[in-house]
């Protein structure tokens, strides 16, 4: 995969989110046997490993559209699509969004931030049903984004892939055509 990706930072998010998995994958095991995973905080342990790793997606999205020259808007509506016409991106960015942000959020200067809207929107879009209020909405996004494969951060980067050869045809477009890829 790292020859298809960008090789300057796909290595590294690589190696990131196997590290992260390691620990997804230990909690989980834990969470199977233990009697009240909540109460033991497993529940909370993971969700701070899975949060963080959506904030290193966002980082190596961003690093890339950046160096394609590409503006955030764009980049973020592309294929891979999820449910309800929502991009694999548009998921990754609210996921990262709301882990950085989401303890702020409930402050009352922060009640009726557009940023938060936003990203509770999306989230919302993906079936979670009031998942930004809800406990555990960064193990739920995660869930709904690898579908039945293997519960960890890595099984994201397939669906990676793909967004970066949209971005990196939208890139070849935007030097032939700059208006077409303009918002």
């Amino acid at each position: 995969m790292s020859d298809i990706m960008n090789p300057h930072y796909i290595g590294m998010l690589t190696r990131h989110l196997e590290l992260l998995d390691t620990q997804v994958v230990e909690i989980s095991n834990r969470i199977s046997i233990s009697a009240d995973p909540e109460s033991d905080g497993l529940c909370d342990a993971g969700e701070y490993f899975i949060g963080y790793g959506f904030v290193a997606v966002q980082g190596y999205m961003t690093a890339t559209r950046a160096y394609l020259g590409l503006s955030k808007q764009s980049p973020l509506k592309l294929p891979p699509m999820l449910n309800n016409n929502l991009s694999f991106a548009e998921a990754i960015n609210a996921g990262a969004n709301y882990w950085k942000h989401h303890e702020e959020w409930f402050e009352i200067d922060f009640a009726s931030s557009k940023h938060r809207e936003d990203t509770f929107r999306t989230l919302d879009k993906l079936v979670l049903a009031n998942a930004p209020r809800a406990d555990y909405t960064c193990s739920n996004l995660l869930a709904v984004l690898v579908g039945a494969e293997e519960f960890a951060l890595s099984s994201l980067l397939p669906k990676l892939s793909e967004w970066y050869e949209n971005v990196n045809c939208l890139s070849e477009l935007a030097k032939t055509s700059p208006e077409k890829t303009a918002s």
